[in-house]
This record gives C-alpha cells, structure tokens and sequence, in this order.
C-alpha cells in the first residue's frame, strides 16, 4: 500500500497556507507528494526562493506539474524548444534523490519534465501542459506523443494516473480546456476506445471536482461504465483563492469552500482509493488537521 499526496495552485502566494499543507502531508509519511503547478504569480526566482520556503526548504519527496504560472517566466524560444526558465532552475538546484522531479536535458521543451514513477503497482505519469492555455497538446512535438503511447502500453492493465495541471473537464473560472483534448483522447485505445488509464488529477481551476468514468468523445456529456471511461479529479484548491463552479462541465460531485489536499491510497494493482480532504476556507492555523470531505472507490 503506498500513500501520493496532491495539493496544486498556492505556493509562493499564500505562505501560511502552503506550510501548514505540507507539513499536514508529511506528518502522515507520503510516499511521494505531488504539486499540480502555479508557484505564483509568474514563476520568478524570488517567489520559487518562497515555495522552497514553504515547502520547509526540503523538496526530497516532492515533484511538480508545472502550471501556466510557472511558463509565464520562459525562454524566448518558439514552442516546442520553449522552457520555463524558473521553473527548470529551480529543479535543477535539486535533481533526484534532492527532489523526485527529474529533468531529461535530451528532450525539447516541455518534454524535459515528462516522466513516469512506478509505485505500489500502479504507474504515475506526469505530464507536463503548462503553455496549454495558448497552444495544443503536444505543442508542437509529436514525440510527446509517441512518448505518451509507449508508457501507457509498456506495462499491463490499466492501474495507471494521469498527473497534469491542466484538465480536460473542469468546472470553475476557467472550465475544460479544450486544448488538452488530444491528450485526454491519447489515454484511449486507438483502435478500440478502451482507457488505458484509471484516472487523471489535475488543479489550474481553484476549487474541487470528482468525475465518475468519462468516455474518450464528448466527455463533458456524462458518466459512463468503468470499463468504457477514465475518472477525472480536480483539486486546485490550494491556497491561492476559491473558483466558483461558472464555466465548464458539471461534476458529480464539488467543492469550493476548502483548502484541499487529495490522497490517493494504492491499495492493490486493481484497487485504490481518493480522499479530498480540507481545511475550511480561511487561512488554517499553523498545525490544523483536515476534515474528510469525500472518499472515492477506483476499483479495476
């Protein structure tokens, strides 16, 4: 059984809140924790010297998604060969075991900071789609793509997530961004339909959504059996404000008055669970203790 903890959208911005997330998380000895992106507001080397500080100036458990507030401070390269310079700097101070966020220099773009963790018999992938509120997945290089095939196919069954900042459902300020579509239907068999994933967690939007399984076409139309669709989850409730629900596609299930963190217990390679768990509204008190908000089966 291993333990992944997710928290996205409110380091470098609001420090009380960050601190007291992560110090929540690590007391209940993660196995890897996961930031979905935004060190705020646009990913320069003083407000990352302030996530570093939130994080208690220790990253060893820690990787990020990077968000569209981490590429607001890039390259002046044209995508694909486009980075966030911030960003990229940051994590290179720190490469594994100093962080789990891992930089292939190889790869173009965006790509460097694509990679795979396999734990407790489940494969995670992290994606990164931080430009993706002005171009396309896989801006512009197909070898992502190729990439994407390869680690969803690589290894057997589906007990695999999805990890990125950017969702293809969600339900907030900004709503589902259309320009992650031809990832979401990468997640799919060409051929047949069938996911080849369980679920996808992502933040961008500040507040929280639960998807029941969405089929590869039209997936903002409504649930569909396990076997044909792929859960969503979005949780960017950490820290940097609340999103009302306007624009997007309706979720099973929401909220958006907490400080989230999400947990997600591997408890089996055909079995998991997903916890949202928050922190009321204001600012929590250094050493505050979350209250279960919902817990949800993923059962293969």
């Amino acid at each position: 059984m291993a333990g992944i903890y997710w928290f996205a959208d409110g380091a470098g911005k609001v420090e009380a809140t960050s601190i007291t997330l992560i110090r929540w998380i690590r007391s209940q000895t993660p196995d890897l924790v996961v930031y979905g992106g935004d060190v705020y507001n646009n990913g320069t080397p003083a407000e990352f010297d302030a996530f570093f500080n939130q994080m208690d100036r220790n990253v060893s458990d820690l990787c990020e998604v990077a968000g569209n507030h981490d590429w607001n401070t890039h390259s002046g390269a044209d995508l694909p060969d486009r980075v966030p310079t911030q960003y990229e700097a940051f994590w290179r101070r720190f490469p594994p075991p100093l962080s789990q966020q891992p930089i292939n220099v190889a790869a173009r773009g965006g790509a460097r900071y694509d990679h795979v963790k396999d734990i407790g018999g489940w494969r995670l992938i992290f994606v990164d789609t931080g430009p993706c509120r002005k171009k396309e997945w896989p801006m512009a290089d197909e070898t992502r793509r190729t990439w994407l095939r390869r680690v969803l196919t690589e290894t057997p069954g589906r007990a695999k997530i999805v990890f990125a900042h950017h969702s293809r459902l969600s339900k907030g300020k900004h709503g589902d961004v259309d320009k992650v579509d031809s990832l979401w239907r990468d997640l799919f068999d060409p051929v047949t339909s069938a996911p080849l994933v369980a679920l996808t967690v992502s933040g961008h939007d500040h507040n929280v959504s639960w998807y029941r399984p969405r089929p590869k076409n039209n997936p903002g139309k409504g649930a569909v059996p396990i076997a044909q669709g792929i859960f969503v989850h979005v949780n960017g409730a950490g820290g940097s404000g609340h999103d009302e629900p306007f624009f997007g596609s309706s979720p099973d299930w929401k909220d958006a008055d907490n400080h989230c963190v999400t947990r997600i217990t591997l408890i089996s390679p055909t079995a998991a669970d997903v916890s949202v768990l928050g922190f009321g509204e204001d600012v929590p008190a250094p050493g505050a203790t979350p209250a279960l908000l919902n817990r949800f089966e993923l059962r293969l």
